[in-house]
């Protein structure tokens, strides 16, 4: 199972593109705290697609704190015959943990919940699990 959860903030701005096809994608960065190690953080990589990506684009800046649920992919390629490797999180979906200060300045939604939750366009659960059957 390929899973990864990470709450973080951002480290920059998010990118939002559009590719040849006309779908949206955004890359931005977390930096996510290590728990026990006071002041140090890890730099991860993080891709969306679709409305997820719009989203992000739209309303996340530097600093915003957010969670994401994703699975990591390996990318290899070659640059002047020398061998690379980057690992991103390709983003199934995304929460808005805060908001700017502490009012809300993101679109809400018909639940009565404070932060909406979005999903990508790209991942659909298998059929034959239902929400419902898991105790958490």
């Amino acid at each position: 199972m390929n899973l990864v959860v990470l709450i973080g903030r951002l480290t920059r701005d998010p990118e939002l593109k559009f590719g040849q096809s006309g779908k949206a994608y955004s890359r931005f960065s977390l930096a996510v705290d290590r728990p026990f190690q006071k002041g140090e953080a890890d730099f991860i990589n993080c891709v969306a697609f679709g409305k997820t990506a719009e989203l992000i684009g739209e309303y996340l800046r530097k600093g915003r704190k957010v969670a994401v649920n994703g699975r990591l992919q390996m990318n290899r390629y070659e640059v002047n015959g020398e061998k690379k490797t980057t690992y991103d999180v390709l983003v199934e979906s995304m929460e808005f943990i805060e908001g700017k200060g502490n009012e809300t300045s993101y679109p809400q939604t018909k639940s009565s919940a404070p932060t909406p939750s979005t999903k990508s366009d790209d991942f659909e659960a298998p059929s034959s699990f239902d929400d419902d059957e898991f105790p958490f």
